[in-house]
């Protein structure tokens, strides 16, 4: 894990360090409050301990913020001071903290608090991973690609660089599943899924929004462009079988291409620019590509 201290002290800063490192984690140290946040903002983490008493900004404001910004929301947060009043404590988990440790920090007790910060944050990780992914393609589902749509458009505003949108629809989806039974169509949906993401970027995001229709978001990236993208595509899902039990059958896609107008475009507009040009693709005679004029 990547565990920030936040300390005025360099006593302290080195002490909580070196017992930190030795647990296996790595360490970002931070030498007040304000200090902290731009760490935690700037660098990211898993676990801060933070001190109560620091200049600029003090312990509980520090998880305050942490707490109200969505990028450090879900990070586990250790509040620690050498005072032990109980109203402490109550102020402590009321700011936001998940834990609080005294001083000085007794180290089984630190390694048995990060050990059980570890544990909270793995699953948290599997319950996001199952609140955003498709769980039969693993890939984004409807929801969480929305939500990536909505920040790759605000930083395509942000930056000038283009940005650019697929819709791609399974041809004749509904005749494997009637030829083949249900199995076969589940085997062609995640056979299609991993092709896709065997041929596009880390930065490309790819989603399922139902049934056998997927978007891809192409981050700088033009109109020109994605129609190439688009047709690699189309090309390498033409070439590739599908197996399934005693079934054996290969596939088409139809893929209609769009490019955001980042200065005046919504999502929601973009993406049905996109869905009428896989329209066009379709009525045109499928396993085509089609771009949005």
């Amino acid at each position: 894990m990547r565990v920030l201290i936040a300390d005025d002290t360099i006593l302290m800063r080195a002490m909580l360090s070196e017992l930190v490192e030795s647990f296996g984690h790595t360490v970002i140290l931070a030498r007040d409050g304000q200090d902290a946040l731009d760490k935690a903002w700037g660098e990211g983490f898993d676990v801060a301990i933070v001190d109560w008493e620091m200049p600029r900004l003090d312990g509980i404001e520090v998880c305050w913020h942490l707490r109200s910004d969505p990028r450090t929301a879900y990070a586990y947060l250790i509040l620690m001071t050498a005072n032990e009043e109980p109203w402490r404590q109550f102020k402590a988990l009321d700011a936001g903290a998940d834990d609080f440790i005294p001083k000085p920090v007794n180290a089984a007790l630190l390694k048995a608090r990060l050990r059980a910060a570890g544990r909270l944050l793995a699953m948290h990780e599997q319950l996001l991973e199952l609140a955003l992914t498709d769980p039969l393609t693993g890939v984004f589902n409807r929801r969480a690609l929305m939500e990536r749509a909505e920040g790759e458009l605000a930083c395509a505003r942000r930056t000038g660089r283009p940005l650019s949108a697929l819709m791609c629809d399974i041809d004749h989806f509904k005749r494997i599943n009637d030829t083949h039974g249900h199995g076969a169509g589940d085997e062609a949906l995640k056979r299609f899924a991993a092709c896709c993401r065997g041929h596009l970027r880390v930065s490309d995001v790819l989603g399922r929004l139902g049934g056998e229709e997927f978007a891809v978001l192409l981050p700088d990236t033009d109109a020109a462009e994605a129609a190439r993208v688009a047709e690699r595509l189309r090309a390498a899902v033409e070439e590739m079988e599908v197996e399934s039990e005693d079934a054996r059958f290969r596939l088409t896609v139809s893929i209609g291409a769009t490019a955001f107008l980042c200065g005046a475009d919504t999502v929601d507009r973009a993406l049905a620019r996109a869905d009428e040009a896989l329209y066009r693709a379709k009525a045109g005679g499928r396993n085509r590509v089609e771009l949005d004029v």
